[in-house]
């Protein structure tokens, strides 16, 4: 069956792919398997787990479709996503002159917009490429995604404004903008 609701979660092993989202996983009933992306597909495969969250890039270019009877889109409204920073030492970049910071920062917002629009793409396509496989295909809802943030908020949430100050401080101006 579809993984939409937290509920959904009781009881099957699910790849969530991060310590955070094992955290969510864990709290929603489910029980947590840890592997790396390309072995998903075997353990899907075998029963060894029954889901996965990764990127929709991984789970059209893993061929995941083959193994899935369900797919739960992150096209429209989410409730994580993949932050792959580019990051470069301050130190250095201090040191470069204004031109080439400058440069350097406009960019990294070209790469930032390219991997947003191609992450959007992407989100669209692995929906048509499961559909064609015959898999039931779910989209959250804004009602869905507030039951996965209430339990991020005790869990994920929690877990990362403990760490420090300054993850605590992130945390609330990133909740202002919820």
């Amino acid at each position: 069956a579809p993984i939409v609701e937290p509920e959904d979660a009781k009881g099957l092993k699910i790849r969530g792919g991060s310590r955070e989202m094992d955290l969510i996983l864990k709290a929603a009933g489910a029980a947590v398997v840890s592997l790396p992306s390309n072995e998903i597909y075997a353990a899907m495969q075998t029963g060894a787990m029954d889901a996965a969250l990764t990127s929709s890039t991984s789970l059209i270019s893993f061929r995941l479709e083959e193994v899935s009877k369900s797919l739960t889109t992150g096209r429209g409204k989410a409730y994580w996503f993949m932050f792959e920073p580019l990051m470069m030492s301050k130190e250095i970049f201090d040191k470069l002159s204004k031109e080439h910071q400058a440069a350097i920062m406009e960019t990294g917002a070209d790469a930032e917009r390219f991997a947003r629009d191609a992450a959007r793409v992407d989100d669209n396509l692995v929906a048509t490429v499961y559909q064609k496989k015959g898999a039931k295909v779910s989209d959250l809802t804004d009602a869905t995604v507030k039951k996965w943030q209430a339990l991020a908020r005790t869990t994920a949430w929690k877990d990362y404004g403990e760490k420090s100050e300054t993850c605590a401080k992130l945390l609330k101006l990133a909740q202002q903008t919820l």
